[in-house]
């Protein structure tokens, strides 16, 4: 590998480690594809997977107006395509003439005459699609195909990493929004949910997170005891309406949660890295401080980060 080459594949994996935000990260991505293969221009899709498809998220050209607009269910043109199949495509010239290629109106990289498209695989899960062009004809070397198929390698995982987080932090926002549209008192999750059950049957409830006690409606991780009388189907189904939608902003904090652990332990070992240890041994460094001061992996690894950040 060139030594440029080293520099700006250690330069994005700092990025990786060290960066809070998807878009300018993935811009970052795609002007170093450029720079690695000295394309004109670069695009990064990632992966819908509730939707089976791709959407534009990253650009060489940073305030691209087509970031999130467009779209590309998987195997439609050259990025699904190569997304459906998993394997490197590249055209060297008059790529927009391609069968496989879908060109977008007022979309200027579609009049490029060469383009690479290269998927963004972590494990067994597509992560996404990189596609760069060149505005000349270019006729891509192995060499280029194997240097940009490493690069998406280390890149995928920190990738797939942080875009699940956006899409469960969206799927959260969304559903708080919705819960708080009915929610509308202050206070916990459990306060709100017993004020709203009790509007609807006009009698005091009780509202636990404890899925293991005796109770009238349950959830996955609420039951509702009732204080007397009888209650409707109408009035349940409306009950257990309300508390799915409750599950959900659980389940989807949990995740995003856990999400964010990740992140903070990447990062963390990111920074040990720098001071000679090998990935491995950073972990368990983060795991063993843990279990000494009997504190989460997740509290160490932000102690690392935030002293880190002080020093700077």
């Amino acid at each position: 590998m060139r030594e440029d080459s080293s520099k700006i594949i250690v330069k994005v994996l700092e990025i990786l480690n060290n960066s809070r935000d998807l878009s300018q990260m993935l811009n970052y991505i795609a002007i170093s594809v450029c720079e690695l293969i000295g394309a004109d221009s670069c695009f990064i899709y990632l992966y819908d997977k509730d939707n089976n498809e791709l959407i534009l998220m990253g650009s060489s050209s940073i305030n691209h107006k087509a970031i999130g607009r467009i779209k590309l269910s998987l195997g439609e043109g050259l990025a699904g395509l190569v997304g459906k199949e998993r394997k490197i495509i590249s055209i060297s010239k008059k790529a927009y003439k391609d069968k496989r290629f879908k060109v977008f109106r007022n979309l200027k990289e579609d009049t490029y005459e060469a383009i690479i498209s290269v998927p963004i695989i972590f494990g067994d899960n597509l992560v996404g699609v990189i596609n760069a062009q060149h505005k000349n004809e270019h006729k891509y070397t192995k060499a280029e195909k194997n240097l940009l198929e490493m690069f998406s390698k280390l890149i995928s995982g920190a990738l797939e990493r942080d875009w699940l987080y956006e899409q469960y932090k969206k799927k959260a926002e969304i559903l708080e929004n919705i819960l708080d549209s009915i929610l509308d008192e202050n206070g916990d999750i459990v306060q709100r949910l017993e004020s709203i059950i009790f509007k609807i049957l006009k009698k005091p409830v009780k509202v636990v997170q404890d899925v293991k006690i005796q109770s009238d409606i349950k959830s996955k991780y609420f039951s509702v005891i009732l204080s007397e009388g009888y209650i409707t189907d109408d009035q349940r189904k409306a009950i257990s309406l309300i508390l799915n939608q409750a599950d959900l902003i659980i389940k989807n904090k949990k995740l995003k949660d856990e999400i964010e652990e990740r992140k903070l332990v990447e990062r963390a070992k990111g920074i040990l890295m720098k001071y000679g240890m090998s990935e491995e041994e950073a972990y368990n460094y983060i795991r063993k401080k843990a279990m000494d001061t009997r504190k989460t992996i997740k509290e160490i690894a932000e102690s690392i980060v935030i002293l880190k950040e002080v020093k700077l």
